[in-house]
């Protein structure tokens, strides 16, 4: 009778049930507050990179002498922007190896790769890993978690094209490097896109006698002002001297005056200066589309200029007034047409002017060339072509 009780097992799941539950409730909160700080910590190390990837990006000016400091501010951004688990120390990668803290390089088509030309770069990322201690999770056998971020950033076109290439005064529509159905003009795919600029009773699709009008281009002044005919026969006189002084005062997001109508004495001009300024061969190789289709080969000779791209609708209508400047681009000039020397060049070596060039019509003038798109200046290259080069704003991409 006495033991009775050893042999007694009412209650005892409550028994077990109290020693477990307790212990068990304290393993699953000490887990959820491991998680919790695992995922505050992941939270803070994405918010740093995104912010060390623009304040590096910002910097770009699409020349290696300005690297120091876009790795600089990259990492001074990161380390001013703590997360619990301490500072954040970027490297700084000047090799620029992949798994580097700060990497410069091409962001194209929703892809970073690192630039293998110091010189070409429209990107930065910045990425950093670390582990978080952990406290409950110890008790089985986890005594830290990795964590990881990384953030692209692309930077918009430096305000001017700085100096280096001719500057003519023409604006070209960007409907080239339009992407399909989105309306943005951020696209590669007018590289090597050829352009036709013809009197106004002429169209652009190589189809002389038509009546519908031509607007690839307009004349544009390079200081934002209402052109007069001697302004822009000054830009053109000085694209053509042998040192042109950096005379472009407008860029990218900022307005220029335009006119598309064929001026005869400014016509006359470019087309004298042409003649001058052309080369048998091209310094920049031969012109390719964006998917490395050569479409005018280098030993066809022609003039390298660089041309702004203005914000039109596509089909573009008449260019008139003012318009905002999306950036600049490399552009060889191949051919022109005189409506009394026909084509200047002889033999024409230019396919989208060929229709042209056996026509007597003294109501036709016309200016044929080719974007080349590889590196103006300060302007992002776009060789191989990022397609953020034309973007208008500073902007987080990953």
């Amino acid at each position: 009778m006495k033991l009775r009780w050893l042999r007694d097992q009412r209650g005892s799941i409550l028994l077990f049930t109290t020693v477990l539950v307790v212990p068990l409730m304290l393993i699953i909160g000490g887990l959820a507050l491991d998680l919790a700080y695992y995922g505050t910590v992941d939270d803070e190390l994405q918010r740093s990179m995104d912010a060390a990837a623009l304040a590096g990006a910002g910097k770009l000016g699409f020349d290696d002498s300005v690297f120091p400091t876009v790795r600089s501010f990259a990492q001074n951004y990161a380390s001013i922007n703590h997360f619990k688990s301490g500072t954040i120390s970027l490297n700084l990668n000047t090799a620029n190896t992949p798994t580097g803290n700060i990497v410069l390089g091409i962001w194209n088509a929703g892809t970073f790769t690192p630039s293998l030309d110091g010189s070409k770069v429209n990107a930065v990322r910045c990425q950093y890993s670390t582990t978080v201690p952990t406290s409950f999770l110890r008790l089985i056998g986890l005594n830290s978690l990795s964590a990881a971020a990384s953030a692209v950033a692309v930077s918009n076109p430096p305000i001017t094209p700085g100096c280096g290439t001719p500057i003519l005064p023409i604006a070209v529509v960007p409907c080239a490097f339009k992407d399909a159905g989105t309306g943005a003009f951020n696209n590669s795919n007018g590289c090597g896109t050829g352009l036709s600029w013809i009197s106004s009773n002429k169209i652009c699709n190589n189809s002389p006698g038509s009546p519908q009008s031509c607007n690839s281009a307009a004349w544009a002044s390079l200081d934002g002002t209402n052109w007069t005919q001697q302004q822009i026969k000054d830009a053109i006189t000085n694209a053509g001297s042998a040192n042109p002084a950096c005379n472009v005062t407008v860029g990218a997001g900022q307005n220029t005056w335009t006119d598309n109508g064929m001026v005869q004495p400014i016509f006359n001009l470019l087309r004298d200066t042409f003649t001058t300024k052309r080369t048998s061969t091209l310094a920049g190789g031969d012109i390719t589309r964006a998917d490395g289709t050569v479409i005018y080969q280098a030993g066809w000779g022609g003039w390298e200029t660089g041309v702004m791209l203005i914000s039109t609708s596509c089909p573009p209508g008449p260019i008139t007034g003012s318009k905002q400047i999306l950036t600049y681009s490399k552009f060889v000039v191949t051919q022109i047409f005189d409506q009394n020397s026909q084509c200047i060049v002889k033999p024409n070596m230019d396919p989208q002017a060929a229709p042209y060039c056996g026509t007597k019509d003294p109501s036709l003038r016309a200016v044929f060339g080719y974007f080349r798109c590889d590196q103006l200046g300060e302007v992002a290259t776009l060789d191989p072509v990022p397609r953020a080069a034309l973007a208008t704003r500073l902007r987080l991409v990953r």
